[in-house]
This record gives structure tokens, sequence and C-alpha cells, in this order.
């Protein structure tokens, strides 16, 4: 029951039915944690590391590094990703925000508050983020922040 919650709000928030292929490939290493309390869905492991947690005022997983480099794997270049430039690489990892002047290339379908992944030229992840703009607003403007940086 669990898994089929997952896979919909994975094809929901990154399409491409990449939680049908996440559960394929993962289904017997996931692990769910839920609130005693409410008994909904709080934490999904897979093997024994965090791969994300789910948001409750919207739904969506808030992925973790390690569930960054897993979603990676099943989308396709540049789907739900900012490239940023190399100067802007060192301050990335040290969890610095990615502002708008940096991104070289991203998927201009990005929406405000989508959780993106955030890589290098070469598509190395760097961080996993949440989007404050549109992936056109972040192209158009050359001032304010594209990005807030969730996991390094």
């Amino acid at each position: 029951m669990e898994l089929s919650i997952i896979k919909g709000i994975l094809n929901y928030q990154f399409g491409n039915k990449v939680g049908d292929k996440i559960i394929e490939k993962y289904k017997e290493k996931i692990k769910i944690e839920k609130s005693k309390k409410t008994r909904r869905i709080r934490r999904i492991y897979i093997g024994d590391k965090l791969f994300g947690t789910i948001e409750p005022t919207t739904g969506f997983i808030i992925l973790t590094f390690y569930g960054g480099q897993i979603i990676k794997e099943f989308l396709e270049f540049p789907k739900y990703r900012i490239v940023v430039k190399d100067e802007a690489v060192k301050f990335i990892k040290e969890g610095k925000s990615v502002f708008n002047k940096f991104v070289e290339n991203l998927d201009e379908s990005i929406l405000p508050r989508d959780i993106v992944l955030i890589v290098d030229k070469n598509d190395n992840l760097l961080a996993v983020g949440e989007s404050l703009l549109s992936g056109k607003e972040i192209k158009d403007f050359k001032v304010g922040v594209a990005a807030k940086v969730k996991n390094v």
C-alpha cells in the first residue's frame, strides 16, 4: 500500500514514470517510517540511507543528496536540473543558494517550489535544492536567487 503511494508521488513530482522505475529497481530495499501520531509516511529509506522526507504541506518528497543521485539516474538531461557555472560550484558545495547569474543551463519547465538537482556542466550532482522561481524566470533574470540548497 505505502509503496504505491510513494510511486504515485514520485510519478507526479518528477514525471517520466520515475516512481515505477525506482520501485521496480529498489522494491526489496525500501523502508518506510511513519509518524507515530498520524500514521502518515514521514521518511523513505533505500537500504539504510535516507532517500527523502515527505513535506507535510505539499505532499512532495524532499530528497536527500542520496535521493538526488538515485532520481538523477532515471531523468534524462536536463530534466529537473539547474546547471551552474564553474565559479559557483565551490559555494554550492558549501550549501549556499544558487543565484540566477550563475545558472548556465536548466530545465525550463521547472516551477517555483520544485525539488531540483543542482549539477555542474558535466552533470555531476552538487546538491539538491528547491527552486524559488520558474525555469523561464531563472533564465530571464540576472539578479536574485534561483534555488535554495536543501541537501549537499
